[in-house]
């Protein structure tokens, strides 16, 4: 009989051992904190929306994440933020995952010792009645080493200008606000910044740290999204990485080089490759979080559900008869300020303009239209079972000028993938279409033997604005897509036309946004 409850208790072990102590179990915990309301500095609209978006997106997943470690508005404080910190090391074990997201304002402040920051300026974390240096918290992370960290960080730690040198007009989420504290910093000593380029120091290398853009020079923004909230782009497709769409091996876990991947390509598309998200370390194969057995499979769908464009009118009124749209008063994805009878200004919601309309003549306004349809259509088609599409621009993502000369590369990340099959056109500011690849006339090559492909050089002529490179990368040529972009330009194909010859062959998507004005 004994015998036979040793045997029964080993074999429990074996089949429910997250439900025993018969060998360790690795588990993953959360803090989240959101802040919309300060105490000093200016509000913001998305942050709490944020951290309840990733509070539910989170426990649809195996996390513990109880009530007291989600800190919204006036109990996102310093020591509230610290103590909740230290309670969540407490109840973990060594080996187990530590999830910390932030989402709310960033700053900076003059570096404190150690100085240790080349631009001489700390990046702090704006709690509701303080801050947290950047310094203070890799410290915390370090004294943490036996733990398995995910640090994510939905804020700005400068003011940021726009593509044009501008100030930004969108509710950023940096704050200019000094702290004068009372208390001593958490430590003194000489510790590294998190997210430093360069090669990860050793004593970083259990934590990834994720922030919302690659610059400090940019401004991130809060947009509206599909649930009609506010929100911070690096927390909206992190709750979509969480629900398994950045799965790309379908292993139900995330790996660093999948977030890198996902959010990288969705938030450049989002903001038009003003900024990309941050990653430290940028790649690897270790599973950073661990996702429930029922979230979604990534494959692009054949019938995505395209939500209408938003667009808002200014000083005027659209003319009658718009498809695919929805009159809003904030939250748009363009904006259509009226100049007189005869001219239109369209800006996007990062404030580009985008191109100019005739005010009285509709079709002029659903040609631009259009084009966001069919470029959220492209977005879908993303496929996250294959690398990136990797579009590179010379000049940069900045403003360019009348005359300028744009040198453009195209190659798949995997050549391993054998996507050697190029399809390359322009979608214009306008809504026209630009079929570039590949051209009988110019005895372009159907499947390509070397990569990169550089494009001819592009020269900057009217009509200006902002265009999109659509670069597609198929293991066979795309015929049947490649006839449909060639009949239809000028003019723009119905986005299910797209997508069903797109879907004839294997794949991979990618867009690249860049803008243009009179020298």
């Amino acid at each position: 009989m004994f015998q036979k409850k040793t045997l029964f208790v080993l074999l429990l072990c074996v089949s429910v051992y997250h439900l025993t102590a018969c060998s360790p179990v690795v588990r993953q915990h959360a803090l989240v904190v959101g802040i919309d309301n300060y105490k000093q500095a200016e509000p913001l609209k998305g942050a709490v929306n944020d951290a309840k978006l990733l509070t539910k997106s989170l426990r649809d997943n195996p996390v513990l994440l109880p009530e007291e470690r989600v800190l919204l508005d006036e109990h996102a404080t310093r020591a509230n933020v610290i103590q909740a910190w230290r309670n969540m090391l407490a109840q973990a074990n060594p080996g187990d995952t530590l999830i910390f997201t932030y989402a709310g304002h960033g700053s900076q402040k003059e570096d404190a010792e150690p100085k240790d920051e080349a631009d001489k300026q700390d990046e702090t974390l704006v709690l509701y009645d303080d801050e947290i240096s950047d310094d203070e918290l890799t410290d915390l992370f370090i004294k943490a080493k036996a733990y398995n960290i995910l640090f994510l960080a939905d804020a700005c730690h400068s003011g940021g200008l726009t593509r044009d040198g501008k100030p930004a007009t969108c509710r950023s989420r940096f704050a200019d606000t000094t702290f004068h504290r009372q208390a001593s910093p958490l430590s003194t000593i000489e510790i590294s910044t998190l997210g430093d380029e360069g090669e990860d120091p050793a004593h970083l290398n259990h934590i990834t740290f994720i922030s919302a853009a690659d610059s400090d020079n940019v401004p991130v923004c809060e947009y509206a999204f599909e649930d009609e909230k506010t929100h911070g782009a690096l927390s909206w497709f992190f709750a979509k990485a969480l629900a398994g769409y950045a799965d790309g091996n379908r292993n139900k876990g995330l790996e660093r080089e999948e977030l890198k991947n996902y959010l990288t390509t969705q938030i450049g598309n989002h903001t038009s490759q003003l900024y990309k998200p941050k990653l430290r370390p940028e790649s690897g194969s270790e599973v950073v979080i661990r996702l429930a057995q029922d979230s979604v499979t990534p494959i692009p769908p054949d019938n995505p559900n395209l939500r209408d464009v938003a667009i808002k009118v200014e000083n005027g009124f659209a003319p009658s008869g718009l498809r695919a749209v929805k009159h809003v008063k904030q939250g748009f994805d363009l904006r259509f300020v009226v100049k007189d009878e005869a001219d239109t200004a369209v800006y996007n919601k990062l404030g580009d303009q985008v191109t100019t309309v005739l005010s009285q003549k509709a079709d002029t306004w659903q040609r631009v239209i259009d084009k966001a349809q069919l470029l959220q259509a492209l977005s879908t088609q993303f496929d996250m079972r294959l690398k990136p599409v990797q579009i590179d621009l010379k000049e940069g993502n900045g403003l360019h000028r009348e005359g300028e000369h744009l040198h453009f590369s195209i190659a798949p990340t995997d050549r391993g993938e054998e996507l050697n099959a190029l399809t390359l056109f322009n979608l214009g500011g306008d809504g026209t279409l630009q079929f570039l690849y590949p051209l009988a006339l110019q005895n372009h090559a159907l499947m390509l033997e070397q990569f990169p492909y550089e494009l001819k050089p592009l020269k900057i002529v009217a009509p200006f604005g902002g265009d999109h490179l659509v670069a597609i990368l198929c293991t066979q040529p795309p015929t049947v897509l490649q006839t449909l972009l060639k009949d239809s330009a000028p003019y723009l194909p119905k986005p299910a036309e797209v997508i069903f010859a797109l879907h004839q062959q294997r794949c991979q998507v990618g867009q690249y946004a860049f803008f243009s004005a009179a020298d």
